[in-house]
């Protein structure tokens, strides 16, 4: 009798433990967007930032966004693409609501196109707009929040988040707290919040990662060129650069972005 009440105990803990999974679940939200510019077209590859969360998206050939398991509650949605004026738009996302948003972005007078075309546009270094730049361009390998927060589970070490990652695996030939480049040179190099001199920041945690940035030499942006050689024996060597930005900065410059618009 004791065995059988046990066994029962335990499959009411198992269906009350689904249930509680289950309900929050259902507390969840989503937004799906189209993104058109003011004759209708979609405009692929815009930058969408959902704010608080700082959630970053893209959109897609057909200029539509899927942005799953959103807190629900007072956000912001800023859209952003070069050639076209930023748009921001301030939403209340109800708890459980699928919400679907039409928006439509402004074109900007394009000037002196051929300039445009030849020059190499540089980003911003040190801030989240440099990562949005960068982006628009398709530049490199990006994780948002979510895809780091996914990439996280069930370890303990910030730079195993690269283990799954492009051109990466985890270090089989030595520590197993860390990861090994299989690409070039086989190294890598690795600059936090854009590499801002003297702000001697850590990232000591994985959950401490906001987003990551990843470039193969010689694809690195003109503003972190400085960064991505290493030592190969008594030489230099080009090697695979990783930009992890922390969530510290990233609360401080979101805040920051919200507020400027």
């Amino acid at each position: 009798m004791v065995l059988m009440l046990g066994t029962a105990a335990i499959s009411v803990a198992a269906v009350a433990q689904d249930s509680t999974a289950a309900q929050s679940d259902s507390l969840r939200s989503s937004i799906t967007g189209t993104v058109r510019d003011s004759l209708g077209l979609p405009v692929t590859g815009a930058s969408i930032l959902i704010t608080p969360g700082g959630l970053i998206y893209r959109t897609d050939s057909l200029g539509t966004f899927k942005a799953r398991n959103i807190q629900p509650g007072a956000l912001t949605v800023v859209v952003r693409k070069l050639g076209f004026s930023p748009l921001q738009s301030r939403l209340n996302l109800h708890i459980g609501a699928d919400l679907a948003l039409d928006l439509v972005m402004q074109r900007l007078p394009q000037m002196l196109a051929e300039v445009e075309i030849t020059a190499e546009r540089q980003c911003s270094r040190y801030s989240l707009d440099g990562v949005l730049c960068r982006r628009e361009q398709g530049a490199g390998h990006f994780m948002n929040r979510q895809d780091v927060l996914a990439a996280s589970k069930d370890i303990y070490f910030p730079n195993l988040v690269l283990r799954d990652a492009p051109g990466f695996r985890q270090n089989l030939n030595g520590s197993a707290t860390t990861v090994e480049s299989v690409v070039g040179w086989r190294c890598w190099r690795l600059i936090v919040d854009g590499g801002f001199p003297g702000a001697g920041r850590n990232i000591y945690r994985p959950k401490d990662i906001y987003a990551v940035e990843i470039y193969q030499p010689p694809d690195i942006p003109p503003e972190y060129r400085q960064h991505y050689w290493g030592k190969s024996g008594k030489s230099s060597a080009p090697c695979t650069l990783v930009v992890m930005w922390s969530m510290r900065e990233a609360q401080r410059q979101l805040k920051r972005m919200a507020n400027s618009r």
